[in-house]
């Protein structure tokens, strides 16, 4: 098959996203794959210095798509981020025939399946060639142009892939008629397993909570401070970009930079506890998020805010807390309870080779009309 994916990340970015590990996983079983992400735009330019705007400008000027694990990775040329330009136009048109020849060249021309998970970029279907459309959601959408984009989307798209059922929910209640399906999110179980068994076998003492990803408002620094004061001789360390932490952080807290994907699992690795401190922003409700499965796979407890998507799975080694007050207490019973062979256990079922094959079984009877297969 020919698969276009239309996502929010580009693969240059520090994290690594649902369709980054999907992409690769169908270019393995031998699909011709093209992987495109939110365009690079004028207003981006002026911050050229920054590290992740000008690793997207190598994949973006000029357009061209670049070989990675197996698929094609590229990022569009737009006017402005992600929005139209006066003309009513989301991307210039010669940007439109740049990646209708770099699909051409690409033998990816008029994909068979388009999996979307940034809405945004819904302007991009008909110019590119859709012959199969499936929605793939992975966040809840709160911001109105999301929202409206969504919308147009799915009365277009063949059916819908949510990363959670909640993520699934309000689409149904808008009156999508179509086929859905919920796959969470995985881990890459190579990468991340194998960190855990390398910590093991060198009998090396793990210590402390560890968070890598964003520190954005979906973040919960109320429940970092619970976690460290509850325990003031652990270290907790946090690593991710994004705004500048609180001034009055306990002084076992030490908030790192963004770190590369490559030495997240030996980083985890060295660590007792992973966090997932999330705030009550809405869209944290929906979230798969990928940590939960590598903090395990490592061979980590989680202390984790309790949200519907995180509670559905009913995991093993898995602490969570409902007020960030409550983080602390969480974290002591992590400390005090060894990890168990259930968390690992649970995370090897999760891999991202089934992952794949579960969506593309799904959006395979989508395109079809037959009926969608239950992920087991």
């Amino acid at each position: 098959m020919r698969i276009l994916f239309l996502s929010h990340t580009s693969r240059r970015s520090v994290f690594r996203v649902g369709s980054h590990h999907l992409a690769r996983e169908f270019a393995a079983r031998g699909h011709r794959v093209v992987h495109l992400s939110n365009p690079l735009a004028v207003a981006h330019l002026a911050r050229i210095t920054d590290a992740e705007v000008r690793q997207r400008a190598r994949m973006a000027l000029p357009l061209r798509l670049h070989p990675i694990d197996g698929a094609l990775f590229g990022v569009p040329w737009g006017v402005f981020p992600l929005t139209p330009d006066p003309l009513g136009r989301p991307l210039t048109l010669g940007s439109t025939r740049l990646l209708r020849r770099a699909l051409r060249d690409a033998d990816c021309q008029e994909p068979d399946l388009v999996l979307v998970d940034q809405p945004l970029l819904d302007h991009l279907i008909e110019p590119l060639g859709a012959r199969t459309v499936v929605y793939r959601p992975t966040d809840l959408h709160t911001d109105r142009r999301a929202l409206t984009a969504e919308r147009r989307l799915l009365r277009r798209a063949a059916g819908v892939i949510a990363t959670s059922a909640t993520v699934l929910e309000p689409l149904i209640a808008q009156g999508f008629p179509g086929p859905t399906a919920v796959v969470p999110n995985g881990v890459d179980l190579e990468v991340f397993g194998s960190a855990g068994d390398d910590a093991d076998a060198t009998g090396r003492v793990r210590r402390g909570a560890v968070y890598v990803g964003a520190l954005d408002d979906r973040f919960d620094w109320t429940a970092v401070v619970a976690v460290a004061r509850a325990a003031p001789d652990e270290p907790v360390d946090i690593h991710g970009p994004g705004a500048a932490a609180p001034a009055a952080l306990p002084p076992n807290v030490t908030v790192h930079g963004p770190v590369d994907y490559a030495d997240v699992p030996g980083l985890l690795a060295a660590h007792r506890v992973g966090l997932l401190p999330l705030s009550d922003h809405p869209a944290n409700d929906g979230r798969s998020p990928m940590k939960l499965f590598e903090y395990l796979a490592v061979g980590l407890s989680v202390v984790a805010r309790a949200t519907p998507a995180l509670l559905a799975h009913r995991l093993a080694d898995v602490h969570a807390y409902r007020d960030p007050g409550d983080a602390g207490q969480a974290y002591r019973t992590a400390l005090g309870t060894p990890p168990s062979p259930a968390g690992r256990a649970a995370a090897a079922a999760m891999g991202w080779g089934s992952r794949a094959d579960l969506v593309l079984g799904a959006a395979t009877a989508m395109a079809t009309g037959r009926p969608v297969p239950v992920p087991g």
